[in-house]
């Protein structure tokens, strides 16, 4: 697809009527708009490959292809998803204009119209187009500055790390020869715990690229006891637990719950919000519960701590990458980098769950990922109505 060099915007007009479709153009033109033509949807599909509007101006009802199959098409395609698109028709039913707007409409315009409705809706769409790529463009470059930042202290800091302490090893070795063995087990330590501090960061990044793009998907699915889950989780921070002096308990109620999961990535997650409860601790916390909780259709594998807490305002900003700030009371414990919580969530949302955050300031907070029940049978939701049916 080639986007065309053009002062003006061009629009793609897909109407089966040709008087119809021949007075829009003239309109459009008449505007100073350039415009391209198509009879129905599948027309209209072999100009999107070759070019890319400014807008889509589309009636519903078409041969071949109709205004609702086109509209999903580029919504589901993601060079044109974010393309204006506006029907033209001449259905008025509130049920039309709900299904045109669920699948993603900017506008609706109902015939017949008159020039100016027609102009308003392009400029209106033109200009809503403009503000969302320039939100567009200020996150991109907040993400780029983030993602610098986090080059020149995060990958900075354990790279130097690492080639410190082999440079030391180096030296006193050339000095040294006969070196204290000792001395050789300290250098290899840092050596690799500065190595794994940045294999983890790697991961972390691999793994939520491959989350946000959709390309990772639970593959190996399997029915798991949900408390075994976090048992892995546990085991895996062992320790780390014994490091901190926690105590990390598992509850036992709903000890024969079991979830439908990629039981590496349910494990992965658990282990994150765990680490989190364990990095975010007070002086003074001793304490981490987890456990099963469950609610109509949805099993959630719960995680407490008695930890700084959260302000309100920050909660909704931990699902997006990069989003801890150093600078904040409430993380002054915190070694990451952000990503751990934004994994956690695209990991639920892989399998049509959901991450709930809850906390209080110098209280501690909740955790829980909710998964859908797809084990246990739905429950009855029907009513005796006295025998009606």
């Amino acid at each position: 697809m080639s986007i065309l060099k053009r002062k003006q915007p061009l629009i793609l007009v897909v109407e089966d009527n040709p008087d119809v479709k021949l007075a829009i153009c003239d309109i459009l033109e008449a505007y100073g708009y350039q415009v391209r033509s198509a009879t129905n949807g599948i027309e209209a599909l072999e100009i999107l490959r070759q070019i890319r509007p400014d807008v889509i101006l589309c009636d519903i009802m078409m041969p071949g292809m109709d205004g609702y199959s086109l509209l999903q098409h580029t919504r589901s395609d993601t060079e044109l998803r974010t393309l204006p698109f506006i029907f033209l028709t001449g259905l008025t039913s509130t049920v039309d204009q709900r299904r045109a707007k669920d699948i993603g409409v900017e506008d609706y315009l109902t015939k017949p119209f008159n020039n100016n409705d027609l102009i308003l809706a392009i400029r209106n769409a033109l200009r809503r187009h403009q503000i969302m790529e320039e939100e567009m463009q200020r996150q991109m470059d907040l993400l780029r500055n983030q993602i610098v930042g986090i080059l020149q202290h995060e990958f900075r800091t354990p790279l130097t790390f690492v080639m410190g302490w082999a440079e030391y090893l180096q030296d006193t070795l050339a000095e040294e020869p006969e070196l204290d063995l000792e001395n050789v087990r300290t250098s290899a330590a840092a050596i690799l715990e500065g190595g794994r501090r940045l294999q983890r960061l790697i991961e972390s990044f691999l793994l939520l690229s491959d989350l946000q793009n959709r390309r990772l998907q639970p593959e190996e699915v399997e029915v798991v006891n949900a408390l075994d889950l976090w048992r892995e989780a546990q085991v895996n921070l062992q320790e780390k637990i014994q490091e901190t002096g926690m105590e990390v308990q598992i509850l036992p109620e709903n000890a024969d719950a079991q979830v439908s999961v990629d039981p590496h990535l349910l494990i992965n997650a658990l282990t994150r919000l765990l680490d989190n409860a364990l990095a975010y601790r007070r002086e003074d916390s001793r304490h981490v519960w987890l456990s099963v909780v469950t609610m109509p259709r949805y099993i959630g594998l719960r995680i407490q701590d008695e930890g700084w807490g959260i302000p309100e305002a920050r909660i909704p900003h931990l699902l997006h990458p990069f989003s801890r700030n150093q600078q904040e009371e409430w993380q002054v414990s915190s070694t990451g980098v952000g990503l751990s919580l934004a994994l956690v969530h695209h990991i639920a949302l892989s399998h049509g769950g959901s991450l709930e955050i809850e906390s209080t300031v110098g209280e501690g907070s909740t955790f829980t990922l909710w998964l859908p029940d797809v084990i246990s049978p739905p429950a009855d939701d029907t009513e005796d109505t006295d025998g009606q049916a």
